[in-house]
């Protein structure tokens, strides 16, 4: 079973000026919004990271739900753990961390090497990779930035 964390950290973003009606142009309101950001994180994805990375350059372009609707077509099994994941860190940053789904944007996407599994088999050869085969897991860990509600 995949082991799943979620963290959350809060920053400060930048403060805008605004300017209310009925006064003095002069007379500004500082406006500060205050941005959160969501981790997702799953350590055992049985799927190597070189297929993986494939897919992340054309995902971290794009909004989470644009993200959605490009992986829902793709036809690699990258593309549905991407999908299950993406969907869980919305559903998340929506309900948990009260983050407007409207304002979501990637901050990172990474996709790092996990466990390998090794096991030796001779008719896979006998000199150079002495027979040895690796079955690769990778861990995806995926940021997100919102405003809050």
């Amino acid at each position: 079973m995949p082991t799943t964390k979620k963290n959350i950290t809060t920053t400060k973003a930048k403060t805008t000026t605004k300017v209310v009606k009925n006064e003095t142009p002069n007379m500004a309101v500082p406006v500060s919004k205050e941005t959160k950001t969501a981790k997702f994180l799953n350590k055992n994805v049985k799927v190597s990271p070189r297929k993986l990375r494939l897919i992340t350059p054309v995902i971290k372009k794009l909004t989470p739900q644009e993200a959605l609707d490009r992986l829902k077509f793709t036809n690699t099994k990258a593309a549905r753990i991407f999908y299950k994941a993406i969907q869980s860190i919305i559903a998340d940053s929506k309900n948990n961390h009260h983050l407007n789904p409207e304002t979501l944007r990637f901050d990172s996407i990474r996709v790092d090497e996990g466990m390998k599994l090794k096991r030796m088999d001779k008719s896979h050869g006998s000199r150079f990779a002495r027979g040895l085969i690796q079955k690769r897991h990778s861990r995806i860990e995926i940021i997100l930035k919102g405003e809050l509600n």
